[in-house]
């Protein structure tokens, strides 16, 4: 069985960390096969808003989306379109880290990418590439999405005996 550690927590008061509960769950009988770390691989994502979106001038399927975020605006090239102006969307910066990558600052067809917007797959919420998530319109440009979407949550593998 899993068991996401923020939804125990609303359950229970939790007020030791992760290997002190593991260790105790192990000692009282319920073994803890593993434990993952949702968001561990993703680190300096943000949420940016939208502001415009030009064809890029060299390729047909990739825009030129400007996007406003803490430290000002930036350009990143974009393959998706399920997104329009004014939507908030993640923006992994230029150092920023997802799943086996750590975001530089490349020439897509001539055209510098300051970063780039993040597929809810990119995040590792869902499978779905088809395009950049759209976060909610409340969403505070700045903020961390990591925090945002709950990705620093653990989620603890019990083995259930019979």
């Amino acid at each position: 069985m899993k068991a996401s550690l923020a939804w125990l927590s609303e359950l229970v008061d939790i007020d030791v960390s992760v290997d002190k509960l593991v260790e105790l769950l192990n000692f009282s009988g319920t073994k803890v096969e593993a434990v993952h770390s949702i968001g561990s691989e993703v680190s300096g994502v943000v949420v940016a808003e939208v502001t415009a979106i030009s064809a890029h001038p060299n390729a047909d399927n990739l825009s030129l989306v400007e996007v406003s975020a803490a430290g000002g605006s930036r350009r990143v090239v974009c393959g998706a379109s399920n997104f329009a102006v004014g939507d908030k969307v993640p923006l992994a910066d230029v150092g920023a880290r997802l799943p086996g990558v750590t975001i530089a600052r490349p020439k897509f067809r001539g055209e510098s990418s300051e970063g780039m917007l993040c597929s809810a797959a990119e995040l590792q919420l869902t499978d779905d590439h088809s395009g950049i998530l759209v976060l909610p319109p409340e969403a505070e440009v700045g903020a961390d999405v990591v925090t945002l979407l709950g990705l620093d949550d653990h989620v603890l593998e019990l083995e259930i005996t019979p």
